[in-house]
């Protein structure tokens, strides 16, 4: 027989991410460290599923629990705190802060009856932004097509010419640039992977992602 019970299981060590863009970028960036990671990566098909789920964890986990969460700040990054800070205050964690660390959130239940959190908003806990705009962070500085693909979305959005919502700019950047590669198109997850062919550098510099991996790493650990 089916119980509708959740299954503390699902939630022992998880890290619940908006999107499948998400989860491939963080997957290839822990290979890409080498780093052998023992929690699930579950792509949550949107924000609103995701803070279910993240309620649900809460709600199902004890202490021994982890459970870690991806999101996309996008122009609500105040807002987004405050929605997933109401729901640990409603599950009983004190003393949360009134603001996002910069080096990404990590909570703890003093008597040790909740499970570990973890949260950290995308692109960098200060600004506004998505996931495109953390793998926009990765270029390397001395990249010469960004700039390029930058002034062609600016152009097209002054023209009156795009198509996509003005709060996508950033993945149409990103994936101008993308297309723009040795093997155009590759996928956003991909990208941090992904080596040239003729100069053996990497399309992505992964030692700027040094604070997120880091954060993955104390939480999980």
């Amino acid at each position: 027989m089916r119980s509708d019970k959740p299954d503390k299981n699902n939630f022992l060590k998880i890290l619940l991410v908006e999107g499948i863009d998400d989860r491939k970028v963080i997957e290839k960036l822990l290979r890409r460290r080498k780093i052998t990671f023992d929690f699930e990566i579950r792509n949550c098909d949107g924000l609103d599923k995701l803070l279910r789920l993240f309620l649900t964890a809460v709600q199902t986990r004890t202490h021994e629990g982890v459970v870690g969460v991806i999101v996309d700040a996008d122009d609500f990054l105040s807002e987004r705190w405050q929605t997933l800070r109401g729901i640990l205050r409603r599950q009983g964690y004190e003393n949360l802060p009134s603001d996002p660390n910069p080096k990404g959130t990590i909570l703890t239940d003093e008597d040790e009856e909740l499970p570990k959190i973890g949260i950290w908003l995308m692109p960098n806990n200060r600004t506004a932004g998505t996931i495109e705009d953390f793998v926009r962070f990765l270029v390397p500085v001395n990249d010469d097509l960004l700039p390029v693909a930058e002034k062609k979305v600016d152009k097209l959005i002054s023209a009156g010419k795009n198509r996509f919502a003005i709060a996508q700019k950033s993945k149409a950047v990103i994936h101008t640039w993308l297309a723009w590669q040795e093997r155009p198109g590759t996928l956003l997850g991909n990208a941090v992977t992904y080596r040239f062919v003729r100069t053996q550098d990497y399309l992505l510099d992964d030692g700027k992602a040094s604070l997120f991996v880091e954060w993955l790493k104390k939480l999980f650990r």
